[in-house]
Parts: C-alpha cells; structure tokens; sequence
C-alpha cells in the first residue's frame, strides 16, 4: 500500500469516525458546524498512524504485527482519551465513545501499517 493512500485512507476514518460514532461530537460554534478542528484532528491522527511502520523502521526495530498494534493502539486512543479530556472543536462525551471511535481508527490504522509492511518485504525479496 503507497503512503499516501494510507495516509488518506486513515484521515478519512478518523473524519468518518468524528461526525458519524455517536458519544463522540464536532463542536458547534454560533450554530456552524467546527470542521476546521475535525480537519485538523483527523489529520494530525491520520499522520501518526500511517507513520507508525515508516519510524519502526527508521529506528531499525524488528517490525511484528504486535509492535504495529501497539504503536497504533497507544496513538488512537491516546488521541481519544485526550479529546475526551481537553476539547478543542471535536469532543469525546462518553466512554463509548471514545471506546467505538478508537477500535474503528485503531483497526484501519493497523491494516494499512500492515499491507506497508508486507509491501516492504515483497519489495526486498
């Protein structure tokens, strides 16, 4: 899987993940819909978990489905639980919430860092 289909393709979950999951809600400002901060919050996650096979490998670790995991399970719900705590235009309201959005993102987040690291290692062969 190329990069950037990986990092569209996580952007794009956490955007679905933001307006659809209920318990989880983009803040409204004077009635208008806060996109700027879900676009910046799915994002951000977006990147950190597409990256997370690329620095596995940049810090020359032996990459294992258990380490992609749990790099990608810290980052997600490690983001949900903080926007559950600090709200800044995308608020996590319940503990369902944050638990569905994050299984969702995480599952993603871990297949596409799986297909690039099974790309990786056809492309050495």
């Amino acid at each position: 899987m190329n990069y950037l289909r990986s990092l569209f393709l996580n952007f794009l979950v956490v955007f679905f993940v933001d307006r659809v999951i209920p318990g989880i809600e983009v803040m409204n400002y004077e009635n208008v819909p806060n996109i700027g901060a879900d676009i910046l919050f799915s994002l951000v996650l977006g990147f950190l978990n597409a990256s997370v096979f690329f620095f596995l490998a940049l810090m020359e670790f032996q990459i294992t489905d258990l380490k992609l995991g749990l790099c990608n399970f810290v980052i997600t719900f490690g983001a949900f639980v903080t926007i559950s705590l600090v709200p800044f235009g995308v608020q996590a309201l319940t503990a369902a919430g944050v638990f569905f959005g994050s299984v969702v993102v995480w599952v993603v987040a871990f297949i596409t860092n799986h297909l690039e690291w099974r790309h990786y290692q056809q492309m050495r062969k």
